[in-house]
Formats: structure tokens, sequence, C-alpha cells
């Protein structure tokens, strides 16, 4: 014989009818708790403004981090880590990060670390070049708006007492911003040429060879410069990372047909474009359209 008592049907309970919305999303985990601060807003109709003392507080966790990216290819975050970690692991890369926008962000144990990486650079991620620098407050992190790169070159032609830091700055000046030397160079170790980091500016075409005037000799002295890696430049939006085609510059011209003139558009020798079609037909057969690309695309 059964004497189980039947269970009592389960009672709802509305314990949180009576409770504020604060109750509800409250975190009582103090591990997953970081508060914030009370900033009162600015008044209504004024802009937000940041000062350059907020920017660079707690900036040092970035400091020690270089910003990378493919130029025209988006690896996998996976892909990245991966690769990554196995050279970098031993040199003390401690956290690798991606943005919405494809830049990854390499952060390290200390700069000198992230420096040395660097220096030993360019590298190739799974066959792919990844373009690297040094993070700093102002970096943008769009890559429709890259103007200024970093670039390793090689200097070829560079006078002996010309090894020192004024005047590798000053040589490297005439190819971009001078950065930094990597330590062979530093320390006059290898000869044959002066390798040094110069960011370059996209308003600016390449440099690839120029004339010093010194003292050690009567003519001037050829220095030829040697790029590891060079960017696409556009030369028409001044940026990096594409290359825009110009067609060639247009002016209307009248061409005689059957005794009469009809305007056009000339794209190139003996081309034309037809504007004017309702006045007459003109075969099209023989005629192309002639784009060119400007000097250093």
């Amino acid at each position: 014989m059964n004497n189980k008592k039947p269970a009592k049907p389960h009672q709802k309970t509305n314990q949180a009818s009576g409770s504020s919305w604060a109750d509800r999303v409250k975190v009582t985990d103090a591990s997953t708790r970081f508060t914030l601060d009370p900033i009162p807003p600015p008044a209504r109709g004024q802009q937000m403004e940041i000062t350059e003392d907020m920017l660079t507080e707690h900036a040092e966790q970035w400091n020690r981090s270089m910003v990378g990216f493919f130029p025209g290819y988006k690896m996998n975050y996976h892909a990245v880590n991966s690769i990554a970690s196995r050279v970098w692991k031993s040199c003390g890369l401690e956290a690798v990060m991606t943005t919405a926008t494809g830049f990854i962000i390499f952060r390290f144990q200390k700069e000198e670390q992230m420096l040395e990486i660097l220096e030993k650079g360019p590298w190739l991620f799974g066959g792919k070049a990844i373009i690297l620098q040094q993070w700093h407050p102002h970096f943008v992190f769009d890559k429709n708006k890259i103007s200024k790169l970093p670039v390793w070159i090689r200097i070829h032609g560079l006078p002996f007492p010309l090894w020192s830091r004024k005047g590798l700055s000053l040589v490297a000046s005439k190819v971009g911003k001078p950065l930094s030397c990597d330590e062979s160079t530093y320390t006059c170790s290898r000869l044959d040429f002066a390798r040094v980091c110069v960011e370059l500016d996209a308003g600016t075409p390449f440099v690839h060879n120029f004339d010093i005037i010194t003292p050690l000799s009567t003519e001037p002295l050829h220095i030829e410069v040697e790029y590891e890696w060079k960017p696409t430049r556009c030369a028409s939006c001044n940026l990096f990372g594409h290359s825009c085609k110009m067609v060639e510059k247009v002016e209307p011209v009248k061409v005689p047909i059957d005794g009469g003139a009809i305007e056009g558009t000339l794209l190139g020798e003996g081309c034309l474009r037809d504007i004017n079609e309702k006045e007459k037909t003109v075969d099209h057969s023989n005629m192309s359209e002639t784009k060119r690309e400007p000097n250093g695309h």
C-alpha cells in the first residue's frame, strides 16, 4: 500500500514583482565588478572634449604594443594568434588582440622586446606581408586613411664618417622621417649598407637616389636607396594601400565628317567618343578608350 502523500503543486512566487530595476541588474560578484566615476556630462549642445593627459595617463600597456595589418588581405584571428605566439612568445609576446577594422594589436611584456621585433622586420605571416608599427595615441584605425607608414630602407654609398646618429638622420630625412636603425648599422658591424627605418608620407613620391655635397669629394656623392618593402601608393588620394587609375585628360574637339563637323571628346590619338549622337552617326569599330597610370603607381 502506497502511503506517500501526493506532492503539492509547485507554487510560483513573484519575488521579482516587488524588486526594483537596479536590484535586477545588480552585480554581486566583486571579481566581475569594475566601478566607474560619475562624471557630469557636458551641457546640451556642447561637444565632449578629450584632453591630451587623458590619452597618455594609462597608456603604459599600449606603449609596449605594436599595431599591424595586412594590406589588401584579411587573415583570421586564430591564424594570426597561432603564428605570432609560435614565433614571438619567447620574445615577450603577452597578448594578441584585433579590432573590428582588421587591425591586430600585439602587446609585449616590455617595450624593448616590442622594438626588437620591429627592428627584425619586415615580417611575413603565412606568406603575407604584415605592416607593423609602434602604437601611439594619435594612431587612426582606418585602412582608408593611412597616409604614413614605417618602412625599412637600405642606404648604399654612405661615407663612413656619416655612420653616426646625426649623419644617418640627416641622410634618411631625404627619404622620409627617420625613426631608427638596426644594431648592425649602429655598431658599424655591417658596412655594405646602412639599414634605417623611416616613416613615409603618401603625399611624397618615393626617393630612389639623390646626391649629397661633402668636403670629402669635389664631386657630389651619389646615394642609392633600396626599399625592403614598398607599399602601394596613390598619388591622387595621397594614401597608401591602393592605386587609383587616372583617365587621360579629355578635351572637346571638332572632327570633320562628310563635309560637316561634330563635337566629341578626344581620349587619345585617333580616338573619339561621340557626345552629340543626334547630329551624326560615328563608326566606333576602330575606336578605343585609352587609360594610363600616373608615375609612381
